[in-house]
């Protein structure tokens, strides 16, 4: 930690000073309820459930070049960036990763491991120091177990998530078809 020393402040400026604790208030950083309550699985909770899932969930911080998660391995659980840039490649069968997505803060990725034994389909990496906020299929079980309500707006809001990346998914299919002409009319 660094510090500047008091005798370069202006005497009515010390850190020590109320002054500087009240400069200070502009750069609170957000509640971990406030970020959650961004992500559309957890957009339908209450102030309160948000208190709830705010305990439930994990802080892990990631190091540059750090690995979150490898393809093919099994998933876990999502994580949400709190700070920093993470990266989804894609690596199998290729000594070139492709870049699927280049993820900050505010962004939310591995949700469809909240649904159980599935394995991973892309490597997650730390581009800089990045604070992520997991949330774990054991931890939204619980949340079922104890919290039903609580728990079917989670699922539903998995639901709708994974629904609309898999329309966009199929949308992004689509195009590469028609430009590589080997788009086909169904047989009926």
């Amino acid at each position: 930690m660094w510090f500047i020393p008091l005798l370069d402040y202006p005497l009515n400026m010390r850190a020590d000073s109320i002054w500087a604790n009240i400069f200070r208030l502009g750069q609170r950083k957000e509640s971990l309820a406030e970020i959650l309550q961004t992500i559309p699985l957890f957009q339908d909770l209450s102030s309160k459930e948000l208190k709830t899932l705010e305990r439930v969930v994990h802080i892990r911080t990631y190091q540059p070049d750090e690995t979150v998660f490898v393809e093919t391995e099994p998933g876990a659980g999502m994580y949400v960036i709190r700070s920093g840039h993470v990266d989804v490649v894609l690596r199998y069968k290729s000594d070139h990763p492709l870049i699927l997505a280049e993820l900050q803060a505010g962004d939310f990725f591995g949700e469809m491991a909240l649904l159980g034994d599935t394995s991973r389909s892309a490597t997650a990496v730390a581009r800089e120091r990045a604070e992520l906020i997991g949330f774990f299929h054991p931890d939204l079980i619980e949340i079922i177990s104890l919290y039903p309500a609580m728990g079917a707006k989670i699922s539903f809001g998995l639901a709708k998530t994974l629904a609309e990346r898999l329309r966009y998914t199929n949308t992004q299919l689509a195009d590469v078809s028609i430009i590589r002409g080997t788009h086909e009319e169904p047989v009926r």
